[in-house]
């Protein structure tokens, strides 16, 4: 039993070493390009999540490493990005079809978020390290316990549209989360977590209707 376990922890320390090994040669390979090495870190962690997750190694891992760049480097904070696809690959002697394969690995993966700005450009959005949209969850979900809360004590009803332009116009205008250009894209996504939060109030709506009224 002793073997086994000894066994098991030299084939994860031998797997750890081989994921920092490949970390390490991502780094390097993206250090050779123009790039900015501000968003090395985040670049690097994206596909160490990605390996950890998947427990694979890509069988090129290089086009891995320069699709995660692409994604890190177009936050929406970093609008507008209006480099094309083609001139970005050029850059890096890839194939637009390469990129669009591994930027579809990651997001799917990793559950990243993609919204499209009114020119078609993509931005990508990581749902569980993004500190804007963490806060946005988080207001969202106190502005509709204080709209529950009026609902049940003066019968004020809720109207998820109107509370999703209130609170849009608030992250944005007031708060500079996110670019104002944006606007119609964060509204979609603010909209569609204050309509999933609201599931519970409309059920609650309806029977209250039914029964009391």
């Amino acid at each position: 039993m002793l073997e086994l376990v000894s066994y098991n922890e030299k084939v994860l320390n031998t797997k750890d070493r081989v994921t920092i090994d490949l970390i390490k040669e991502g780094e390097e390979f993206l250090r050779e390009f123009d790039i900015n090495h501000e968003l090395l870190p985040d670049t690097v962690s994206l596909i160490y999540r990605y390996l950890r997750k998947t427990g694979k190694i890509p069988h090129n891992l290089y086009k891995f490493y320069i699709a995660a760049y692409y994604i890190i480097s177009r936050h929406p904070r970093a609008f507008p990005v209006h480099e094309s696809k083609g001139d970005f690959c050029e850059k890096y002697g890839l194939k637009p079809s390469s990129l669009d394969y591994s930027v579809e690995k990651l997001v799917l993966k990793l559950d990243l978020i993609k919204i499209l700005d009114d020119m078609n450009y993509p931005y990508f959005i990581d749902p569980n390290l993004d500190i804007g949209l963490n806060l946005t969850k988080k207001i969202i979900k106190s502005e509709i316990d204080k709209a529950m809360m009026n609902f049940l004590l003066c019968h004020q009803p809720l109207d998820a549209q109107i509370l999703s332009e209130e609170l849009t116009t608030k992250l944005i205008f007031e708060m500079n989360l996110f670019p104002e250009e944006l606007f119609r894209q964060f509204f979609e996504l603010v909209n569609n977590t204050v309509v999933d939060l609201c599931k519970g109030y409309y059920e609650y709506a309806e029977l209250q209707q039914k029964y009391f009224f």
